[in-house]
Parts: C-alpha cells; structure tokens; sequence
C-alpha cells in the first residue's frame, strides 16, 4: 500500500494561499499541532511550491495552473452524495497538488509515518487550506473521491479523531449497485488504509441499510486495522436487521477493483445459488485422459468434486468462458505428454483386457488424483473470483 495521500484542490483560478493566513488557519483549527514556516525548505514565491512544517514533518502545496483531467466516474460518484459534483468539476480551472513529504528536518531520525498518520495530517492541512482560501470548487482525494469543500470544512476538524469519528467519508466512496433483486455495494479508497476494498451483497437490505453497513464496516477497519476486521471464512449470525448468516470471504472484485473483503448471504433465500460442472460435459466426453479414468471408475463429472455453486445474476450469460476450457483441456493434456503416463495407460488397458478392474485403477489412481488436484484448484480460484467460468456481469446501478 502506498503510504502517501495526495489530495487535489479544485480553484476557480490558479492561486497559492497566502502563507501567513493558512498558517494561522491552521493553529485555530487544529491548536494541538505544531504548524510554522519550514525552514529548511522555504516557500518558492507566488508560484513555486509552499512548504508548511507539520510538527516533525513537511507539507507541500504545488500549483497546477489547469484543471485536472476529467473522470466521468470519479464525478458519478461524488453527485450521488453532492448533486453539485459535475458544475465543479466544469467551474474549475486550476488546481492544487497537496501531499506529506517526510521529515520536516534534513538529517533527522524522524519515525516515518503509515499511510493512515499522512492521510490524518493530510485531511487537517487540506482543511485548511480549504478555509484559507476563496474560490475552492471541490477536492478530490487520492484521485477516485470528490467531495464538496463545505463538506471538507466540517469533516477536516475531526482529521485527527480516533474511530469511530475520524472522517472517512472524505477518504473512501461508497458505490451501491443492483443484482437481481439484491442492493449491494462496494468501496472504492478503502484499500488504501487496508489493502481490501468491501464488496456487501446480502439479501432482504434496501440501499440506505446497505449503505449504512458498508460505511460503519470501512470505519472499524479504518480505524482498528485489518487484522482486527472480520477474518476470511467466518460466518456471522442473523441480527435484528439481517434474518439469515452473512458469509465473509477474502477474495479477488467479480467487479475487477482488486482484493475485498466480501460480504454475503450464505443462505441461498431468493434461490440465486445454481450448480455448475467444473469439467464440462464435451470435455469430459472426448478428453482421452478422462474417458480412461472413467472406463476404470476414478472419474464421474456428476459426482460432487465436479460441480460449483455459483449465482447467475453476477455474470452476463451462462455461456462457458473459451478461455476457462481451453485452461482445462490443456492442463489434462499436460498430465498426459509424459511417459510415466504413456506406460500406465498400456499397463491400465492390458489390466481390463484381463478383466483385472482394480489392477487398472491402481496403475491410473496418481493421474485421477492429480484430475482431482485440477478440479479442487478451479473451484478455489472460482470462489475466489481468481477466474471466471462465464462473463461476469458490471455493477448495475440500484
């Protein structure tokens, strides 16, 4: 994870804050920090980067002279809580980069902080600034959160508060989405203080509830860590607002945002679950290595070690991915380009010439249970959302 929060500051028109004022800000809005000129690095005229000590630590503010490049999504979302996001974003003009730089000192021995130490004294200085500084449009945070500068002035006041006051909702977007008749949603900012986004998806919620989970799961791990988050297989109990268990699983985003902390119901109550062969029916029908196990008995795609549960609505289709059979095919053909195989599978036919049924199983079993090794690795990668057997299907706005 990075350990450096940038922070962009939306203008009208291109200008630095004055020095002096944003100093004072500061103090006022945050009396128990040290602020003060930087010394070692002083301010560049109107124009050239400002520096600000942070205690032990240095802030810097550059001018960017135009505005920042447009994202239809960053702006998408921020209108969800800030109708007003796409007129700021058209009304800007210029911009400010904001950022810790490490120590305040040359030579000092000063502990670097963690990403979640930069985003607190980060969120105070932008704060400020904000304050100190007329014609502000917006701010977005770390590129993928916009939010409106009043929001900034009232939020940036608690930046350094401990769970549960810190200011999150500056630093991590909440994203509902609809599958089926389902209203789930996902993060997007989180990972950066955890390594995890959250996916929440559980039956029977409206978007307001659903909301309200995701915001106060993102401030527990803001706030304790992820060490101390719900772990990866562990299954929560029915509650006054949820009738059913809530699975938790750490895994790769169906919706491709990285690694989650997933979320959802692990009863099948709307009958959303469907059964699926890993191995499918043309590949078990034609692949030599599984018609040969299968004349011996150690291959059965109806048995259970073949099948997946998985829930059609996260996908477009249920046609087959080409690429997920052809992973297959490949990997059965590789168990048999050797000639460990090619001598078994003599040995293997000779034995049921003989009618020696079991004599064939054993000469046989080492490349069943490496079939079984291929079936156990694709279920995992497809609960894990490492592979997909049909085309996963894009968030669908609620």
């Amino acid at each position: 994870m990075t350990t450096i929060p940038v922070a962009y500051i939306l203008l009208e028109e291109a200008r630095l804050p004055d020095e002096a004022a944003l100093i004072r800000t500061l103090r006022v809005r945050h009396p128990d920090a040290e602020w003060s000129r930087s010394p070692v690095a002083p301010s560049d005229g109107d124009d050239g980067p400002m520096f600000i000590r942070a205690g032990d630590h240095l802030m810097t503010i550059l001018m960017m002279p135009a505005p920042i490049p447009y994202d239809q999504q960053l702006w998408q979302r921020a209108s969800w809580l800030w109708p007003e996001a796409f007129d700021a974003a058209g009304r800007h003009r210029a911009h400010l980069v904001v950022a810790p730089m490490g120590s305040a000192e040359s030579n000092a021995e000063t502990k670097a902080l963690g990403f979640a130490q930069n985003a607190h004294l980060t969120t105070a200085f932008v704060g400020a600034v904000v304050a100190a500084l007329s014609g502000v449009a917006a701010v977005v945070w770390r590129g993928n959160v916009a939010r409106s500068p009043e929001m900034w002035l009232e939020q940036s006041r608690s930046a350094f508060a401990s769970y549960p006051d810190q200011p999150f909702a500056l630093w991590i977007e909440i994203v509902p989405y609809r599958t089926g008749r389902t209203i789930g949603a996902y993060t997007v900012g989180l990972s950066a203080f955890t390594g995890r986004e959250i996916e929440f998806e559980v039956d029977g919620l409206d978007q307001r509830s659903v909301t309200a989970r995701v915001a106060q799961l993102s401030a527990y791990l803001i706030g304790n860590g992820p060490d101390d988050g719900p772990k990866s297989g562990a299954v929560f109990e029915a509650d006054s607002e949820i009738d059913h268990r809530v699975a938790v699983l750490h895994r790769s985003s169906r919706f491709n945002i990285g690694p989650v902390v997933s979320f959802s119901s692990l009863d099948d109550r709307l009958g959303r679950i469907r059964t699926y062969p890993i191995i499918p029916p043309d590949i078990a029908r034609n692949h030599p290595l599984l018609l040969m196990l299968g004349k011996v008995g150690l291959f059965d795609p109806a048995q259970a070690e073949n099948q997946i549960r998985l829930r059609p609505d996260h996908y477009q289709s249920e046609v087959r991915l080409e690429s997920f059979d052809q992973g297959l095919s490949q990997a059965l053909s590789g168990m048999m380009a050797t000639d460990s195989y090619a001598t078994a599978d003599a040995s293997a036919r000779r034995a049921l010439a003989n009618g020696d049924l079991a004599s064939a199983k054993a000469f046989l079993q080492p490349w069943a249970d490496d079939v079984g090794q291929l079936q156990l690795a694709a279920k995992l990668a497809l609960t894990l959302c490492d592979a997909f057997l049909f085309m996963p299907a894009p968030p669908h706005s609620p």
